[in-house]
Order: structure tokens, then sequence, then C-alpha cells
């Protein structure tokens, strides 16, 4: 029913992304998987010693600025706190999760032996719950099956991490054939990704080259205060960053899921480069596309976060719009092309 809409390059390549597992601290999978993808359009990936992954892109002279665009790697999951006698495994979050967003599901484990092996998360008898009003990470257990000296064997151990096991990551298409909304368990961030790829792709083919040198990164560690993309640019000093991200419907906003594209111009932070928000509020108009603009007290984005690393000295974000949050997110179909063209738009005409 929605072949053509899987058609779509943005979500192609998203999906490729999403059926590798990325946990905070684990990205070794997902970065391997972004050097092939680059490879193939004839990209040389760059992964430094904290294990970020950079393509550059060398521009025609007109400024000789360095801009960059990063979107970071990796996702929100568990992490093991403990091993009862029992083999069950104590758990508490790796990044924004919550107990309620991940439910009782199959996950994978990251072993010490580079591979997973499958657990369930548990959080015991409903029955014995009834009139329970919060749920706290002490009453999540993972089940595996394994007694804690097997679980040694499988290199499983305090630190270890997990995320939902890649059949149920999605995506998933539903409702209206022409503007189906996509589902997935967390576009934060594969799929500004993907979009940093495909532009990498169209860049290629449209023989378009920038009007100044272009990082495009992908980053480690986000979800836990950007301990990725901080180093990065401490070393690599861009004069401009971008986070490619998504652009969450906060409460109290007036983002609406089809209105558009999203720049957060404020989070709990920093304020944002009004230059380069205007640039691409401009790229924007140029594509044919409006952008929402939103603030918040509550989020962060790696910009932000490497604007107080000392690494860039002018920041900005560029979100696609999305229901939910750090769990099964959701957005329309229309949204991969909106967002592609108005960053596609930005990199053509951009002159930091």
């Amino acid at each position: 029913m929605y072949e053509k809409a899987f058609a779509n390059e943005s979500l192609k390549i998203f999906t490729e992304l999403l059926s590798v597992p990325s946990p905070t601290g684990r990205e070794e999978l997902l970065a391997a998987k972004i050097i092939e993808i680059a490879a193939r359009w004839g990209y040389v990936g760059e992964q430094d010693y904290a294990g970020n992954v950079t393509v550059t892109v060398k521009g025609n002279g007109k400024s000789d600025r360095v801009t960059m665009l990063a979107a970071h790697m990796d996702e929100i999951g568990l992490v093991i706190s403990g091993i009862d006698p029992d083999g069950k495994l104590r758990v508490s979050k790796l990044g924004g999760m919550l107990p309620w967003k991940i439910g009782e599901r199959p996950v994978d484990i990251l072993t010490d032996h580079r591979d997973t092996i499958v657990g369930s998360v548990s959080f015991g008898t409903g029955h014995s719950q009834v009139g329970l009003k919060t749920i706290d990470w002490g009453l999540v257990r993972i089940l595996t099956g394994l007694t804690p000296k097997e679980l040694e064997e499988k290199g499983v151990r305090v630190g270890s991490v997990a995320v939902p096991i890649r059949d149920h990551v999605g995506p998933i298409l539903f409702g209206n054939e022409d503007d189906p909304l996509i589902a997935a368990w967390t576009f934060d961030d594969r799929m500004g990704c993907a979009n940093l790829l495909r532009l990498l792709k169209v860049l290629k083919e449209d023989k378009v080259t920038p009007n100044c040198d272009m990082v495009f990164a992908f980053t480690k560690q986000e979800e836990v205060k950007g301990n990725g993309v901080k180093p990065l640019t401490v070393r690599m000093l861009p004069d401009v960053l971008i986070s490619i991200d998504g652009g969450a419907i906060y409460k109290g906003s007036d983002l609406e899921i089809d209105g558009g594209v999203v720049a957060v111009t404020k989070d709990k932070l920093a304020d944002y480069s009004f230059e380069v928000i205007l640039a691409l509020k401009e790229a924007a108009k140029a594509a044919g596309q409006k952008i929402q603009f939103a603030i918040t007290d509550v989020a962060y984005t790696d910009a932000s976060l490497a604007l107080q690393s000392g690494g860039p000295m002018r920041v900005a974000h560029l979100g696609f719009c999305k229901e939910n949050s750090h769990g099964y997110e959701v957005m329309h179909y229309s949204m991969l092309d909106q967002y592609f063209s108005v960053l596609y738009s930005f990199v053509k005409t951009f002159v930091p």
C-alpha cells in the first residue's frame, strides 16, 4: 500500500541505519554503517579516537570559514546496574529513557564480545501492581534465562547496554495513503544522519560545491550531554555548527506536526545565532517551505553543547517536526522532502 513512500531516499537510508543497534557509548556498528554508505558515493569517512565520523566536502573558496552539520548516532536505551542471584538484570536509563517508554518488550543486550543476546523487559506481575501510580526503575528487570555465571561468559556485566530488538523498531507507515504517518523507535537521530547521507549523495549527483568547506559530522553520545561533539568541535574548531536533529512538539509550543520544519532558536543552554537563523529562514523561502520557530527550556542539542565547550562561534538548529520523543516517534511522510529541501537549499546558498 505504501510502496511509493518507502521509495523515498531519506526513508530508505533511515531504514538501513535503523537496522543496527546504536546505544549511547556503543555506536560502533552505526559508525561503520555510515562509513559504508558514504563510500558508495565516493566519500571517505574519517573516524576520530572518540568514535565520531566526519566527511569533509571542500568549498569553492567564496568563504574561508568552516561549517559543520552535526547529527548524532546514539539512541537512548537501558544500562545494566546490577545482576540478581537468579540472573535477572536490574537496569537504569541510558539517556532520556523513561520506564513506560520502553515497556515490556524484547531487547538486544550488547556484550563485551561485540555481539548481542536477547532479553525481555519485565515489570513483574501486573496483578500485584493494581493501584500503582508511578513506575520507577526499581521495578524494571531484564529476563535472559541465564545464570550470573552464564551471563559473565556471554560478556554481559554491570554497565552493559540494551536497546529494543531491531524487529520492533520500524519504520511503520499508516493512515492517509497520500501522506501517511511514519512511526519508528526514535527518529532521534538516525533521521538526521539519513538526511546528511542523502545530502552527500545529492551534492555528488548534482555536482554542487558549497560556498565554504563543510564538515558532515556523525557524533557520539549526544544523549549524555554531547560527549562526542564537544571534543570533536574543540579539535576541529568549525566557525558554524548546525544541529541536524528532531523538532519535538514541546508542551506549550505552537508547533504542529504538519506545520513545516522546525528551528529551535533558544534552548536550556544557549541562544542560537541570529545570523544563521536568518540564513535558514531565507533558504526555506527559496525552497518554497516555511520554518516553525520554537524555544525550549527543557532540552538541548549538539549545537548548544558544542557552543558551551568553546568549539564553534555560531550555532543553529534545523529539525524535522515529530510527535513524541524518546520512544516510538511519529512524523508525516511529507516532512521527509520538506526537511531535505530546506537543508539542501541552505547548503547550496550559505556563506558564513
